[in-house]
């Protein structure tokens, strides 16, 4: 029996609104690494950790919607075999943007924890020269900088929320990864999602790959 012109419409329109989320995403969490990258130098700041958080949520918002719309689409009869393996492609993606962006969040807790933004000022920066304090002072340890502040609450809570929704993921749909296969070069020009490609070692261009 050929599935009816709605249901192909519906499955359709599911597909396409998560194209679009996963390319929302994918500049979302790219946005965000940039600034990630900054922390600890010279626009390290207030207002530079402040849009790290703005960032953060985004992709974190984003996540939680297209998670549950490929979810739903999976689950409901799909209208043809090619929507299907559409939809399993961008589940693939979608987990690989997610560990990208947990890596992410790793890394600035890590440097947020070596550079602390005190006081509303600019973070002071180890530069490695081995600057020391006045001898006796509290709080200098010899041959290095001052003991490290306690890492920052909100970004463990971020780290733990991505965790959470990459754990459920990789149970929630029977899809196995090595199902996907590349349809173009690496580096032609892709651009729907470009950190996806990192997560498999550079052997995946963005959209620019199938399920077999």
């Amino acid at each position: 029996m050929a599935p009816r012109r709605g249901d192909a419409c519906r499955t359709q329109g599911v597909a396409g609104t998560c194209a679009a989320t996963q390319a929302a995403l994918c500049k979302a969490t790219a946005g965000h690494r940039q600034l990630v990258l900054q922390l600890g130098g010279s626009a390290d700041g207030p207002q530079l950790r402040e849009e790290r958080r703005r960032r953060s949520a985004e992709a974190r918002e984003l996540s939680t919607g297209l998670r549950q719309a490929l979810l739903a689409g999976l689950r409901q009869a799909p209208a043809s075999p090619e929507e299907r393996r559409e939809l399993e492609r961008l589940w693939v993606l979608f987990l690989s943007a997610l560990e990208l962006f947990l890596q992410d969040l790793r890394r600035a807790h890590h440097l947020c924890q070596l550079f602390s933004v005190q006081g509303g000022g600019t973070a002071p920066l180890r530069t490695g020269l081995g600057l020391r304090g006045p001898p006796g002072r509290k709080g200098s340890r010899r041959g290095g900088g001052p003991a490290q502040p306690p890492a920052t609450p909100c970004l463990e809570e971020e780290i733990e929320q991505v965790r959470a929704t990459l754990a459920e993921m990789e149970t929630r749909a029977n899809i196995p990864l090595w199902t996907v296969e590349p349809t173009q070069p690496v580096g032609t020009g892709s651009t729907a999602a470009p950190a996806a490609g990192a997560a498999w070692g550079g052997s995946y261009a963005g959209h620019c790959c199938r399920v077999l």
